[in-house]
């Protein structure tokens, strides 16, 4: 059994990407403030803007009438402005609500607004001609502190569109509204990451409620903002007074409904349909003609009324008998607006039949735009196709907000409208269900809709009506027996409205609090709910409305053979069915789409959870190590490491590597608790087999193994030098890597220039460096040196380049020197090094012949910068064995190239090593 309870459904912030709408409220209008921002046409509509001559409009002595907003949701607002001279319209005589804002027509209205002097043009940015009509604002935006330079490295860019971020951080400094360090609307918004820089001022913006975030959870700073929008924002700024939000001009209720003078209207109600085009009517005084519209009165049947449109007629029995059409509302009516809230009374429901009971008080549950009464409606004991309940719902405050009235053509999802509309539900509805199933032998998964009243009317003007019917839904998916309580909690703002101006758009102002218990031990589901149908219509020749299904799912669900836990889990949805359409008889234009499918998770216990998956793509790599240890570099490392790598898995919390020398095991642990996917095992033996797995690990158990791999080991080839390093010298180019370690010799390859023919010029080089005596200074080189031993050849070291030398060519004086002999300067001798012969415990010296040398000279040192012996004055060939070194003592040694004539080079480069005996 498990219970959970949750306020403020947030998954209703997702409600309702709904189908249409007439003056949606100023919430909602600036909900989201988006649109694109540009001046339209090059003329600006706003109060003293011209955007082709730069000259001011006169100032009008009373309001100009827009031919394009009579019906705009932001009428009151554009008009108010328009009244205070802050904006204007356009030459035609329209003010283009849709149409996009600059950044200086958008200055331009907050100075007038703030009634801030502009006297000065002086602007200090480049691309703003101090003659331009902006310019007197724009100075007063900087003087003002709406506008900081720092906001504008590039320029002002006046023509520019203004974002959604701009306007919100403007606004709050031409208000003056303090900076608000706490981030509690704006850490709130998805996308509150991007908004980098004055994060305070926005904080303050949405305070305000003068600019607000999307339905969708974000702000979108980059968007901008259209002229209708921006006159919303303006009011609000010009109303808001610091501690409240600026109020929402007050609309109130409005029914104007004028028809057309040329539509025929009949009083007579003794009228009915023969099929679905033709219409008999018993009027004498209605006199029709083909073309004529007409329009008969409520009856019994046709609650509405009829409008329809004469195709053709005859006369039978005194009755006319009408073949129509369905009439566009524009040709039925010359006026439209109507804008009202009305109850939902108890007294026009009655229940669909004995188990349903309806009862009624005149509570209202809390205090709403309108008062309606509360209503009971309860079951008791019902059942239904394998389900059980006891059911009580209870509605307080229930009534519909309806908007109706022409607008221009558009077509919206392929249907052909010249109406808007505003269908919104509103109420406070507790339901309490209590639901047994047991299905038995067989499935249970069919959505059961119980009607708990009959369709009922609620009159909205002659004509205009909201036809509605209450439902319990109930959908299971089970297959045993399951139990569920639950008491749901919902207050209701919840509908659509759809519009040419504003399109489609969502009414939502609903909470939820929810609190269940769930009893099961299957694979089972099922949810339940209220469902309003309502369609509000006008006459019968248009109607759009609403399937709203809130409510509450709650199930056990059975993941393990799947990977993953099982689940008992509890859903609060919602779903919403919006339809529209001409001919509410025919419906033959008919529009019906699921524009919500939310669903949002309460409560989520997870219990016998599997283990995770096994690791995939389990391979290896053999790579060779050389090196030595010990205090004298006794020891020679010789080894193969295998290095192992396989696919991650998901939920793996570590992983276990396993080691066998036999495919069947057993296999030892080689490495427990491994966060990584990759291991390298350093004890593995060359010339033997082994295999290896790998396990996921997490919290819920350790996974089957790993595929088994197979890996003989082998002697590898050493590792490639390092940071091989060329630079030229006085004995030629010098070569320098790092040692790979081990007993190995040293290949050094050469190409011309920068090509890649290597050839190989000093082989089996027993140190780090080799001096290349051989290269021209003319030409440049490329170098590589490969590293060697039993295992065979490294890969190439990186490639170092040698460009040839910069050489100035200089006028030269000959100079006339007396013979005193012949002069022979000798050269460094090349390739110096001293190694330690491990057999003899002795150092050995080596070097390159030098061209004209006749013998050479080896020094000794106990230091590097210290005073050096002679060992041997004139030494015939180019190696040397020091036997009086004593062993473990570190030597520092050099040598030089002597002739006969007693001229001697310059020393080599001094190189030390350490007497000792060596283990293979």
């Amino acid at each position: 059994m498990f219970k959970r309870s949750r306020k403020t459904l947030l998954f209703l912030s997702m409600f309702l990407m709904l189908f249409s709408v007439i003056a949606p409220t100023l919430d909602a209008a600036a909900a989201g403030d988006p649109a694109d921002l540009a001046d339209p046409a090059g003329v600006s509509a706003y109060a003293g803007d011209n955007g082709n001559s730069g000259a001011g409009q006169p100032e009008q002595s009373k309001p100009p009438s827009f031919s394009d907003i009579k019906t705009h949701w932001a009428y009151n607002e554009i008009m108010e402005l328009a009244a205070a001279n802050i904006v204007a319209g356009f030459e035609d005589g329209t003010f283009k609500p849709s149409g996009k804002v600059t950044r200086e027509q958008f200055l331009k209205m907050l100075v007038e607004l703030r009634k801030l002097p502009h006297a000065s043009a002086d602007v200090p940015f480049k691309d703003v001609d101090p003659k331009r009509w902006s310019a007197p604002y724009i100075a007063a935006g900087l003087s003002n502190g709406i506008l900081l330079l720092a906001d504008f490295p590039d320029g002002f860019k006046p023509s520019q569109p203004i974002t959604r971020y701009e306007m919100a951080v403007w606004i709050v400094r031409a208000l003056q509204l303090p900076p608000q360090t706490e981030e509690n609307l704006l850490g709130q918004l998805k996308d509150q990451a991007s908004l980098k820089l004055n994060r305070d001022l926005i904080e303050a913006a949405l305070q305000s409620g003068i600019i607000q975030g999307y339905p969708d959870g974000n702000f979108k700073g980059g968007n901008n903002s259209t002229r209708a929008e921006a006159a919303v924002m303006l009011v609000r700024a010009l109303h808001y007074s610091p501690g409240q939000q600026p109020a929402s001009t007050p609309g109130g209720s409005r029914k104007i409904v004028e028809y057309k003078p040329e539509v025929k209207q009949s009083k007579s109600t003794d009228y009915s349909k023969r099929d679905a085009v033709t219409w008999v009517i018993k009027d004498p005084n209605l006199k029709l003609n083909v073309g004529d519209v007409f329009v008969l009165p409520p009856n019994d049947k046709y609650y509405g009324g009829v409008a329809k449109k004469v195709v053709s007629l005859s006369k039978e029995n005194g009755a006319l008998v009408v073949k129509t059409s369905v009439p566009k509302p524009r040709e039925v009516f010359s006026k439209l607006d109507i804008s009202t809230t009305e109850a939902i009374n108890p007294k026009m429901l009655k229940p669909i039949d004995s188990s349903v009971t309806i009862k009624a008080n005149e509570v209202a549950a809390q205090s709403t735009s309108v008062t309606l009464p509360c209503m009971n409606i309860g079951m008791n004991h019902a059942y239904v196709q394998g389900v059980t309940l006891d059911a009580n719902m209870n509605f307080c405050n229930l009534g519909v907000k309806a908007d109706i009235g022409l607008d221009i053509d558009i077509d919206w999802f392929d249907i052909d409208l010249d109406f808007y509309s505003s269908l919104v539900l509103i109420g406070d509805v507790t339901t309490n269900v209590h639901v047994v199933a047991d299905t038995g032998n067989g499935a249970l998964n069919e959505p059961k809709m119980i009607p708990l009243t009959t369709p009922f009317y609620v009159p909205v003007f002659t004509g205009v009506f909201v036809k509605g019917q209450l439902f319990l839904r109930i959908d299971p998916d089970f297959r045993a027996t399951i139990v569920v309580d639950f008491n749901d909690k919902f207050h209701l703002e919840e509908g659509f409205s759809l519009s040419s101006g504003n399109g489609l758009h969502q009414i939502n102002n609903t909470t939820n609090t929810a609190a269940l218990n769930v009893d099961t031990k299957a694979n089972a589901s099922l949810a339940a709910g209220p469902d309003v149908q309502l369609t509000l219509t006008l006459l019968d020749i248009a109607y759009a409305g609403i399937d709203l299904y809130p409510g509450i799912k709650a199930g056990y669900y059975r993941n393990y053979e799947q990977g993953r836990c099982d689940a008992i889990a509890v859903d609060a949805f919602l779903r919403l069915d919006v339809i529209a359409g001409y001919d509410v008889w025919v419906a033959s234009d008919d529009f019906r789409k699921n524009v919500v499918d939310a669903n949002y998770r309460l409560f989520q216990y997870d219990l016998n959870c599997p283990p995770p998956k096994p690791p995939g793509n389990l391979k290896f790599q053999l790579s060779g190590v050389r090196g030595t240890a010990g205090k004298y570099n006794e020891v020679i490392i010789n080894r193969t490491d295998v290095q192992l790598s396989w696919d991650a898995v998901g939920d793996a919390a570590s992983y276990t590597v396993k080691r066998s020398e036999s495919p069947g095991g057993p296999f030892a642990v080689r490495r427990a608790n491994l966060a990584d996917t990759k291991y390298k095992d350093t004890t593995a033996a060359i010339g033997k087999t082994y295999y290896y797995q790998v396990t996921a690990v997490n919290e819920n158990g350790e996974s089957i193994p790993s595929n088994t791999i197979k890996v003989a080991v082998t002697m590898q080839p050493p590792p490639a030098p390092q940071n091989l390093t060329a630079v030229r010298g006085e004995s030629g180019v010098v070569l320098k890597w790092d040692d790979v370690g081990g007993l190995v010799g040293y290949d050094v390859q050469r190409a011309d220039g920068t090509g890649t023919d290597f050839k190989t010029i000093a082989a089996n080089v027993s140190g780090t460096t080799y001096t290349d005596p051989s290269t021209s200074f003319i030409r440049g080189f490329s170098y590589r040196v490969t590293a060697g031993d039993r295992g065979g050849i490294s890969a190439p070291s990186n490639v170092v380049y040698v460009p040839k030398e910069n050489i100035d060519i200089i006028d030269t004086v000959p100079i006339h020197l007396p013979d005193v002999g012949q002069i022979v300067l000798l050269p460094v001798p090349g390739n110096f090094d001293a190694t330690t012969n491990v057999g003899s415990g002795k150092v050995v010296l080596s070097w390159t012949a030098v061209k004209g040398a006749t013998g050479y000279k080896v020094m000794r040192s106990t230091a590097d910068n210290g005073n050096f012996e002679t060992l041997n004055a004139k030494v015939s060939g180019t190696t040397f064995t020091d036997t009086t070194a004593a062993i473990g003592a570190r030597y520092y040694y050099k040598v030089s190239a002597v002739n006969d004539s007693g001229a001697e080079s310059k020393a080599t480069a001094v190189k030390s090593a350490v007497p000792g005996y060596g283990i293979r």
